[in-house]
């Protein structure tokens, strides 16, 4: 068998190089990235179509956007074909178990659950309330029994308290308790307690209670801010395994050519065609790609374990993906032009939970101003009581037997004010404390914005340079490979083209998975969460 036969037999998975590279590229993905293009203008769309701006086709998910060194079989043909093989892990699938299983999202739900605790709490300080005691004397110069109860209801309407009681006494008292005493059948009163300055357009119980509502609207951006960064790094961690995929696949597949061209080597040497140190040298580049190998098994199986915090099991522990459940290539990516919008920014500026925080923490603030303003007022309530006695009387004349109506006020200022002027004080400073945050956040998110766009667009466009790399890539790789069958190169060469083409090969799959990080990253900074995957 001459050397020529012999690398020509052996081009079977060679020759694959150059095609499937250049299958990277078909006409359609030329047309639609070109060297220095620049995508079409961004549009801005209403909200309602925001979830169908990052959609996927089914074509999408499926179709190939790199198809790495010649392979006949995905990175999981390393399985038992003897088992049903395992369907692919998607993208959605990964999303959907973060949303329903990761723990800092659960977590963060039970902010939910304690806003609401702390509301009926709040609730709480309107309950109505019942008060009684009694006394009995049953030895002494003064023999007498007493029994009151009284019946509270706090209302939010101006700090009013309305009551109603009744008490009975009977027996002897001295004069100066004459008023425990009571006709025979006891005494009913009712009447109304209403603050005039402090207290009447807010007070404590009100407080606790507005305060709380805020917090309940507060537990839904705290829940979100979870979600998104979830899902962010759920997405990163899986574009990096599914990447760490494909290039172990090429790893593989370039230790395929240096395994298959061993033999025809050992025949060439044999027929004097080329030096024995043409065995020794392909055996080099076997042991070198073996280690090449082994080190991308590892980084595959440091990216499952750290995909497996986001994907778990129905009962929410972490499964590590098997290499079987790698999906056979990447998706192909999609025109930045079709979701980037010119007005993002301000979609950010609505979505974001980080904005919707620090404006329910003004709202407190301004709650909690409301509250040290009021207590700089003087305390003025005025009450209003009726009473009754009822029953046969007890004393002659009947003292007790008229109606009475009674208005007490109550009067008390400190003088100086110094808790409520320190209060205020503080809450001041903690406002334009929050409002400067605010601000900044505010920034911060524009300028997320801007560098996603950004980020997203340059991976965009360095695709067509990638791809165009990797094809020529294959194309010398192969030219070198017939040059070496011909006698005018040597293993030196090939081995550095091979190189080169799993190096562009590599490059291809770094970008692609870079564009779907900068896509998830892009997302997340507007502050749109994975609805659709719920559905």
């Amino acid at each position: 068998m001459s050397r020529l036969e012999i690398f020509t037999k052996r081009r079977g998975t060679s020759a694959a190089l150059c095609l499937l590279v250049a299958s990277c590229v078909s006409a359609e993905d030329a047309r639609r990235v070109r060297p220095g293009a620049r995508p079409a203008p961004m549009r801005v769309l209403p909200d309602d179509a925001l979830l169908d701006r990052f959609g996927r086709t089914d074509a999408q998910k499926g179709e190939s956007a790199v198809a790495v060194i010649g392979s006949v079989l995905p990175p999981s043909a390393a399985a038992d074909e003897s088992e049903a093989p395992l369907p692919p892990l998607t993208f959605d699938e990964v999303l959907r178990s973060v949303e329903e299983q990761f723990p800092l999202i659960l977590a963060a739900l039970q902010e939910v659950e304690i806003a609401n605790a702390q509301m009926l709490s709040a609730e709480g300080g309107f309950d109505l309330r019942i008060k009684g005691d009694g006394a009995v004397a049953p030895d002494g110069f003064y023999r007498n029994e007493t029994a009151k109860v009284l019946i509270e209801q706090p209302t939010t309407a101006w700090g009013a308290t309305p009551f109603a009681g009744y008490k009975i006494g009977t027996g002897d008292f001295p004069i100066w308790e004459g008023g425990l005493k009571s006709n025979e059948e006891g005494e009913f009163s009712a009447g109304i307690r209403l603050p005039l300055l402090k207290g009447r357009e807010i007070d404590q119980r009100r407080l606790d209670l507005w305060r709380a509502r805020v917090g309940q609207a507060q537990a839904e951006p705290m829940v979100l801010e979870k979600r998104l960064e979830a899902t962010r790094k759920a997405a990163l961690s899986y574009w990096k395994w599914v990447a760490a995929g494909q290039k172990l696949g090429i790893a593989r597949r370039l230790l395929d050519l240096a395994e298959n061209r061993q033999e025809g080597i050992v025949i060439s040497v044999d027929e004097g065609q080329l030096p024995q140190l043409s065995i020794t040298e392909n055996r080099r580049l076997v042991v070198e790609r073996q280690s090449i190998v082994i080190r991308s098994e590892r980084a595959l199986q440091e990216a499952a374990i750290a995909l497996s915090l986001f994907w778990r099991s129905s009962a929410g522990q972490p499964v590590i993906p098997l290499e079987a459940q790698l999906p056979e290539s990447l998706p192909t990516p999609t025109d930045p032009a079709l979701f980037l919008g010119d007005a993002d920014h301000e979609l950010a500026l609505r979505n974001r939970p980080e904005v919707r925080s620090l404006e329910l923490l003004s709202d407190q603030i301004r709650l909690d101003v409301a509250k040290a303003e009021n207590d700089l007022l003087p305390k003025l309530d005025l009450t209003v009581a009726g009473s009754k006695d009822v029953g046969d009387a007890v004393s002659s004349p009947d003292d007790k037997g008229p109606f009475e109506l009674d208005v007490f006020v109550n009067f008390d200022v400190p003088v100086q004010r110094r808790e409520a002027s320190g209060k205020l004080r503080s809450l001041d400073a903690k406002a334009i404390q929050v409002e400067r945050k605010l601000q900044f956040a505010r920034e911060s998110i524009i300028a997320e914005v801007q560098d996603g766009q950004s980020a997203v667009l340059q991976t965009w466009l360095r695709l067509a340079q990638v791809r165009e790399n990797a094809l020529l890539a294959g194309q010398l790789e192969e030219a070198e490979r017939i040059f070496l069958a011909e006698g005018q190169s040597d293993l030196l060469r090939v081995n550095l083209r091979e190189q080169q083409t799993a190096s562009a090969a590599s490059m291809l799959v770094d970008v692609i998975a870079e564009h779907f990080r900068a896509v998830a990253d892009y997302r997340a900074s507007l502050g749109i969460p994975y609805d659709e995957v719920l559905r």
